[in-house]
């Protein structure tokens, strides 16, 4: 069976040729034009699906680097803290409530974090850097993630249009057609 099968319109002849009218095999009750604009129309609510999916992972990603950034100013104002004539490795920050609550955003993020101090609010100069030197390499790697997941949605977004597009070039010029022969039967 063919996707477009031609049917013969009986007793309607127009200049001694006989009109066909097309339907489209699985698509009961429309012509190719319908189920071709139809087709493009349920592409693009595909893609728009796609699209969906596509945004959340850039939020997600989003919602990843700014908390990593939260997780880097902390670590930098704790080195910040630590005394800079003749450093030591082992010298520890200042007291900073907000270490705690940084170290275990971190680990959500696999860093660990190895805090000292009676109430584990305070880092070793070594620790910190180590810290901060993986902070880095995470929100790097987040970010070309990023950068390749806004191609992705940008290229998305274009799919989506050219369908959109499609589909309606295609009912312009079925209705333009339409149109052009309802004015030459007229004269």
């Amino acid at each position: 069976m063919a996707l477009v099968e031609a049917k013969k319109i009986e007793g309607v002849s127009v200049y001694g040729v006989q009109m066909v009218s097309y339907t489209v095999a699985g698509v009961a009750g429309q012509d190719y034009t319908q189920a071709l604009t139809a087709a493009c129309f349920k592409e693009s609510l595909a893609v728009d699906a796609e699209l969906q999916l596509a945004a959340s992972m850039v939020r997600l990603r989003q919602t990843k680097l700014q908390e990593l950034g939260n997780v880097m100013s902390i670590l930098t104002y704790a080195k910040g803290t630590m005394p800079v004539k003749e450093p030591y490795q082992t010298d520890l920050s200042e007291p900073i409530d907000a270490l705690p609550e940084v170290s275990d955003v971190a680990l959500k993020y696999f860093i660990r974090i190895p805090l000292a101090g009676d109430g584990g609010n305070r880092i070793q100069r070594r620790n910190c850097e180590v810290a901060i030197s993986s902070v880095k390499h995470a929100i790097d790697m987040e970010s070309n993630s990023m950068q390749q997941d806004t191609v992705t949605l940008q290229n998305l977004i274009g799919k989506r249009d050219s369908t959109y597009q499609t589909a309606s070039s295609i009912t312009k010029k079925s209705l333009n057609a339409s149109a052009s022969s309802i004015k030459n039967m007229r004269g």
